[in-house]
């Protein structure tokens, strides 16, 4: 079952779910759903913010709970989270507002911030705002996506021969310089018989 039939399925509920599981894929095909009229934007947008916080809060909270015994036991981590400290400290809000561009550290970052002296209150008020910046940003950007996409597939659909022919003529021309470039081979027996 794809994501779109995911969506259409369960509507926002899957949303929220899919969200915490794999951010922006759920996101830009419910923000293109919603282009479509099947949602509505700004509550997609309202959903995946929230579940994007909720899912951030989630992993502040293990760092702070759990980070410090859990590091205890794995001491090569210990770089990445004195790592994550020094990032905090030179970006401060910069860091709890952007961390959500970083794919693949976004449970890392919070759960590290969570085990630093990062205050709680402060990374809860910061949190909020990046989730909604994070999901005004991809959302539109699914929005912008799908309209260019059903765009750019009519002219395709409509010119499909034209293009075809296109294709074909430039694989051809690219065939036959390839078969000019080729080095010019030579006879082994011609030179040894003379």
């Amino acid at each position: 079952m794809s994501f779109q039939e995911l969506m259409l399925t369960y509507g926002y509920p899957m949303l929220f779910i899919g969200v915490m599981v794999e951010s922006e894929a759920f996101l830009v095909v419910a923000a293109y759903l919603a282009y479509r009229g099947y949602f509505s934007l700004p509550l997609v947008i309202g959903v995946a913010a929230f579940s994007s916080f909720i899912v951030t809060q989630l992993c502040f909270f293990l760092g702070q709970r759990y980070g410090a015994t859990w590091v205890a036991t794995r001491p090569r981590w210990q770089p990445r989270v004195d790592r994550v400290g020094r990032l905090a400290r030179r970006y401060g809000a910069g860091l709890v507002l952007g961390y959500r561009a970083f794919y693949g550290l976004r449970g890392v970052i919070p759960a590290i911030l969570g085990l630093t002296t990062y205050g709680g209150l402060r990374f809860m008020v910061l949190n909020a705002v990046g989730a909604l910046m994070w999901a005004v940003v991809v959302a539109g950007a699914g929005s912008r996506l799908g309209r260019v996409g059903e765009v750019a597939f009519s002219w395709v659909g409509a010119h499909a021969s034209s293009l075809i022919l296109v294709l074909l003529g430039v694989g051809v021309v690219c065939g036959l310089y390839g078969l000019y470039r080729q080095p010019k081979r030579t006879n082994p027996f011609s030179e040894s018989s003379s």
